[in-house]
């Protein structure tokens, strides 16, 4: 089996947002919530069908995560493969609740190893313009843990992919 393929664990896992100052900033995270597409469903049944029938409606793609309270300095991102430097959370997350332009915000999973561009899997919006991103909505702190929700901008397609995020494109 190649060192790329099989199962991962959560200390591979890197959350980069991109920052108020338009640099992508990785933060350190404790949890991380289910990522990917989430569709409502609308009921379609019909009196005469034998079974309910239903049909997809527009996905959602929310992103839940918590992580430790941490006010330490805004570093640059690690390139691919490299381990990476930790910002502080609150340093990051606080001046984006005053955001209302959509910031990218990239998961990578590195698979038994450190995350490497073009081969393991990564989730978001790569690199954020004026009209497709995300959107800080939540940011809370208790005690010496924060937790934060990051929603789609409107028009928005987050995509699975295998890059790293990229500055913010006013």
């Amino acid at each position: 089996m190649a060192l790329t393929a099989g199962r991962t664990v959560t200390k591979w896992i890197r959350f980069c947002v991109n920052a108020v100052n338009n640099a992508a900033a990785e933060i350190p995270i404790d949890s991380l919530g289910p990522v990917g597409f989430v569709y409502d469903e609308v009921e379609l049944t019909a009196y005469q069908d034998a079974v309910k029938g239903y049909l997809a409606n527009h996905p959602d793609a929310s992103i839940d995560i918590t992580g430790p309270f941490d006010t330490t300095a805004q570093v640059a991102m690690a390139a691919s493969g490299l381990t990476p430097t930790l910002s502080g959370s609150h340093t990051i997350l606080a001046p984006l609740t005053a955001v209302t332009h959509p910031i990218g915000v990239w998961i990578g999973w590195g698979m038994r190893k450190l995350w490497t561009a073009a081969e393991d899997p990564a989730f978001g919006v790569i690199a954020a313009t004026p009209t497709a991103g995300y959107v800080l909505t939540k940011y809370q702190v208790e005690g010496e843990k924060y937790s934060a929700r990051f929603v789609v901008y409107p028009g928005t397609v987050p995509a699975w992919g295998t890059a790293i995020i990229g500055a913010y494109t006013p």
